[in-house]
């Protein structure tokens, strides 16, 4: 697996961080993951959807906060 170049995972966490949210809560945070092992763990704990974590070097977990917004889209 190639690692990502650190100028495009600059501009991955600046492009997420000014991403729309409604009413522009940003009810939301974002954890880069670059463990492979991790990864691999994060693909294990779903059962469907997560195949491309099986060659991902780079997973971005979202964590959304539902008390501060509840719409989603």
């Amino acid at each position: 697996m190639q690692a990502i170049e650190p100028e495009k995972l600059d501009l991955l966490k600046e492009t997420v961080l000014r991403s729309p949210s409604s009413k522009n809560i940003n009810p939301w945070e974002f954890v880069f993951v670059d463990d492979n092992k991790l990864i691999q763990q994060l693909e294990a704990s779903k059962p469907h959807g997560a195949t491309p974590l099986k060659t991902a070097t780079l997973a971005v977990v979202i964590c959304a906060d539902e008390t501060k917004n509840d719409v989603w889209i």
